[in-house]
């Protein structure tokens, strides 16, 4: 048999020696992780709960209030039970309002969109927050790509478990932020009666994939890593920004110049930083769904998708912003209007990083209302 890799003297640099001591190491504790979970580890459960099952019943109520994520941060909290697991939503403002629904981002729960929320409820809407798979305090389901199939089932679960009815005419405002922007993006395209109307906040789905190289890299690489080393090296990493240039109220910093509404009017000192460190340490399956929605969620190459978009009756307002690492707008606006149709789309620019819900609430909240023409 021919050797397929030959190592004459001249091959043997010290490059290709340290490139293969490298794989072979790699190779050998990724086979030795196969052999330990085959030999000691048990079974994943279906579904990793939540804080509300692992933490809430052991803590008093004035324990439950210092929380840097207390479970009654916003008002109509509910658990909503399913197969899939229970899912912590949130609902509130007057019953005959306009119904809205936000979707966050990737790794935090709800709270960005809080301030948001409580401005649109002022102004007579009836709000609907809820925590993701595997965020806040909604459970964690195994065995299953967190994958837009999985956030359209989630979102149905949460409308439907409404005293009102959500899916009838004329339907809801669907408003989704970072990854809940893709999301609703996504859930529009195949439910476009239901979706009275779309707002989109600096939104993925579209993002360039030189922009995610990086990122798809280092997720190749981590994937040949034992899950123990990989979780040590993602828990450590959200503790920090996640893009080069991200900062502000999302990492607990404040903005100079800038007017910052509590993301919980009840409890206006937590921030949505602290929350999420605690959310790493007190969620089991925290680690689970964040690595499965970073292969599996809508972040690009979803062209399809917002074609159908261009199918709407109504128009989509996209807000994004001037200085945002993860979503350039310029970049957002051209592949938007090549996909959807420049017709289909308003648009509204805001001074500020990826985290304008927070620093910017005011700005969404008038920008939202002139398209409602509120």
């Amino acid at each position: 048999m021919p050797n397929l890799f030959p190592l004459t003297s001249e091959s043997q640099t010290p490059t290709t020696l340290l490139i293969l001591t490298a794989t072979t190491t790699i190779l050998t504790l990724k086979l030795s992780q196969y052999i330990f979970n085959a030999l000691f580890t048990k079974a994943q459960p279906k579904i990793l709960r939540g804080p509300a099952t692992t933490v809430l019943p052991f803590l008093t109520q004035e324990e439950k209030d210092k929380l840097p994520y207390p479970p009654d941060a916003y008002p109509g909290a509910r658990d909503v039970d399913s197969p899939y697991g229970s899912t912590r939503v949130y609902e509130w403002g007057p019953e005959g309002g306009r119904k809205v629904l936000f979707v966050h981002g990737i790794t935090t729960a709800c709270l960005p969109l809080g301030p948001i929320a409580n401005m649109l409820a002022d102004r007579g809407c009836r709000v609907m927050l809820f925590d993701c798979w595997g965020r806040g305090y909604s459970d964690a389901p195994t065995g299953l790509p967190y994958d837009s199939r999985l956030y359209t089932t989630q979102i149905l679960l949460t409308i439907t478990s409404s005293p009102l009815s959500w899916t009838t005419s004329p339907g809801f405002s669907l408003i989704g932020y970072s990854l809940g922007g893709g999301i609703s993006a996504a859930f529009a395209s195949v439910f476009p009666d239901m979706i009275r109307s779309l707002i989109l906040l600096t939104p993925t789905g579209l993002i360039r994939a030189e922009r995610t190289r990086s990122q798809r890299r280092l997720l190749a690489v981590i994937s040949m890593l034992p899950e123990w080393i990989v979780e040590r090296f993602v828990k450590r990493k959200l503790q920090t920004p996640m893009f080069p240039g991200e900062k502000g109220v999302v990492l607990g910093e404040e903005i100079l110049g800038e007017e910052i509404a509590p993301v919980s009017r009840k409890y206006p000192g937590i921030t949505v930083i602290e929350a999420q460190r605690w959310q790493i340490k007190a969620h089991e399956g925290f680690f689970t769904s964040f690595m499965s929605t970073g292969r599996h969620a809508p972040y690009a190459n979803e062209h399809e998708t917002w074609k159908r978009l261009g199918l709407r009756k109504d128009t989509i307002l996209i807000v994004t912003a001037t200085k945002d690492p993860i979503v350039n707008p310029d970049e957002l606006k051209e592949d938007a209007t090549e996909v959807v149709g420049e017709e289909r789309l308003e648009w509204a620019l805001i001074d500020g990083a990826h985290d304008i819900p927070v620093t910017h609430p005011k700005k969404i909240v008038a920008a939202v209302l002139r398209f409602w023409k509120m």
